[in-house]
C-alpha cells in the first residue's frame, strides 16, 4: 500500500493559500446526519457493559489450551493483553485496566475438552462447515457462500487526502483506491458467476460516510487530546513536524481521520447493517517505501494478511481489546488462513513473485509453518469488519512492468506490455482471488487439515 504522508502534509499546509482539506470538506457537506454523529460518538466512547457481556455468547466454545495458543501464536504475541486477563482453569476474566481492579467486565467460560465444545452461534459460516462437499464438482462451486468485497481506500479526488496517490516520472499518476475498485468490480462479477452471494462495499470513488465538516474538526480535536492512537499511522509519522498550535496540524489530522479511521468504521457498519458475509476480502496493492518519493524498484512481491499481532500500545485502547477477544472467540483464524493460503498459491503460480519478507517481525506473526506469504497483522480493515477477513496485497505498484500494466487499465484479451503479451493485471488479480476462494471452499473434504476442523 502506498504511504505518502509528506504529500498530505503539504496539502494541509496549503490551506493558507485557500486550497486544502477543510475547503474540500466544506464544499461537500455542512451538517452531520444522525448516523454520522452516532458513528463519531461510538469511536470516542468506551465499549458498553452490554458489548463486553456479548462475549459470554462464546461460553464453552473454546478450550483453555486453544485460547492460550491463539493468544500466544496469533493475537497477542507480545503479551499486551495479558495484564487485563485472569486466566483460570475454567474461565478467563477480563478487566477494565491492567491492574485488574474491581469486578471483571466479563467472564467467559472455557470448554472442558475439545470434544465437549459447544457449537458457536455465529453470523457467518462456521469453520467446520467451510468444506462444501457438494460444490467440489459443481458448475457453481461457490454456491451458498456469502462474500463481502472491500476495495480499500477511496481514490478519485480523495486520493491525495487519503495518502494514496503518487506521480511516477515518465509513467504517470496512480491512485491506489481507483485500482482497488477496478479489481473489486471484476471480482464481484467473477464470484457471482461462480454462485456466490456478493456484496461490494463501495462501487465508486467516494466515501461511504457522508461528510460532516461541522462535526469533523471538533471530533478530531477531541481525538487528538483523548485517543491519539486512533489516528492513522501517516499522522503519527508526520504530526511531529507541525506544532500543536498550528491549525494545519488539526486539518491534516482531520483529513486522515475522515478518509481512514471514520471511513473504515463506516464501511464495517454498512456491511453489518446490510449483509452477513462468510468471508470479507479486502483488496489492496502493495509498493516499496521508495514509492513515497516516486521512485521505482526492480523487484516484485506478494503478501496476504489475516487478523492478529496486536501491539501492546494498540491494546491500551479498550475497543481494540474487545475486537481481539471477539475475533479470537469466533475462531476466525482457521478460515482466514485457509483462504489466504489458497489465494497466495494462485498468485504464486500466476506471477512467480516471492513473498514480502515480514515473517515474525515487529508488527507481524507467521501463522503457517514454512509459508512466508501469509502473516497476521492488526490492520484496521481486518479488525473492524466482523467475521473472517483476508487482506490481499499483491504486486509492487512501483515496479516498472507492474506500473505499466496498471496504467494501461483494464482490457479483454492480451496486449504487448514491457515486451510481452500479457492479460489485464486487474483480471489476473481477480482471477487469482476467485480461484483461491474456490480452492478453499470447494475442495475434497477428505483432504481437510486438522486446522480446518478447529
Amino acid at each position: 500500500m502506498l504511504r505518502f504522508g509528506l504529500v498530505l502534509l503539504k496539502a494541509a499546509l496549503s490551506l493558507s493559500r485557500g486550497a486544502g482539506i477543510v475547503a474540500m470538506l466544506c464544499a461537500i457537506s455542512a451538517k452531520a446526519a444522525p448516523r454520522e454523529e452516532s458513528l463519531l460518538a461510538g469511536l470516542m466512547r468506551e465499549p458498553t457493559p452490554a458489548e463486553w457481556q456479548a462475549l459470554t455468547n462464546y461460553d464453552g466454545t473454546v478450550t483453555r489450551a486453544e485460547f492460550e495458543e491463539a493468544l500466544a501464536n496469533v493475537f497477542d504475541p507480545w503479551r499486551g493483553l495479558r495484564p487485563y486477563l485472569q486466566i483460570g482453569a475454567a474461565a478467563v476474566a477480563v478487566y477494565r485496566d491492567a491492574a485488574r481492579r474491581g469486578t471483571p467486565l466479563v467472564v467467559v467460560h472455557f470448554a472442558p475438552t475439545w470434544h465437549a465444545r459447544r457449537k458457536s452461534v455465529l453470523p457467518f459460516r462456521a469453520p467446520e462447515t467451510w468444506v462444501s462437499q457438494s460444490a467440489v464438482e459443481s458448475a457453481k462451486p461457490l454456491a451458498g457462500l456469502r462474500v463481502a468485497i472491500e476495495p480499500a481506500d477511496i481514490g478519485g479526488v480523495w486520493a491525495k487526502m487519503e495518502d494514496r496517490s503518487v506521480e511516477f516520472h515518465g509513467y504517470g499518476r496512480i491512485s491506489e483506491g481507483d485500482l482497488n475498485l477496478i479489481v473489486g468490480r471484476l471480482l464481484r462479477d467473477r464470484l457471482s458467476d461462480l454462485g456466490a452471494d456478493v456484496f461490494l462495499v463501495r462501487n465508486r470513488a467516494e466515501p461511504v460516510l457522508p461528510i460532516a465538516q461541522d462535526h469533523l474538526l471538533a471530533t478530531t480535536e477531541a481525538m487528538l487530546s483523548r485517543k491519539p492512537a486512533l489516528l492513522p499511522e501517516p499522522f503519527q509519522r508526520r504530526a511531529i513536524e507541525l506544532r500543536k498550535e498550528n491549525r494545519a496540524r488539526l486539518q491534516f489530522a482531520a483529513g486522515l481521520f475522515l478518509t481512514k479511521t471514520l471511513e473504515t468504521a463506516a464501511r464495517a457498519a454498512l456491511v453489518r447493517r446490510s449483509f452477513q458475509p462468510d468471508i470479507t476480502l479486502v483488496i489492496q496493492h502493495d509498493a516499496t517505501p521508495a514509492s513515497t518519493e516516486g521512485k521505482l524498484t526492480p523487484i516484485n512481491r506478494n503478501i496476504f494478511f489475516v487478523e492478529g499481532a496486536y501491539l501492546p500500545d494498540e491494546l491500551q485502547d479498550s475497543h481494540q481489546r474487545l475486537r481481539l477477544l471477539t475475533k479470537l472467540f469466533q475462531r476466525v483464524t482457521s478460515i482466514e488462513t485457509t483462504v489466504a493460503v489458497a489465494i497466495a498459491r494462485r498468485f504464486q503460480t500466476a506471477t512467480g513473485f516471492p513473498a514480502v519478507l515480514y515473517g515474525n517481525s515487529a508488527t507481524t506473526r507467521e501463522v503457517v509453518a514454512h509459508n512466508e506469504y501469509v502473516v497476521a497483522r492488526n490492520l484496521a480493515m481486518n479488525r473492524e469488519h466482523d467475521g473472517p477477513v483476508v487482506v490481499t496485497e499483491p504486486y509492487f505498484m512501483n515496479q516498472p512492468e507492474t506500473l505499466a500494466r496498471l496504467l494501461v487499465g483494464d482490457y479483454v484479451g492480451r496486449r504487448r506490455i514491457a515486451g510481452r503479451d500479457q492479460v489485464s493485471i486487474f483480471r489476473e488479480y481477480a482471477d487469482c482471488v476467485a480461484g483461491g476462494l474456490i480452492d478453499a471452499y470447494a475442495r475434497d473434504p477428505r483432504r481437510s487439515s486438522r486446522r480446518d476442523k478447529q
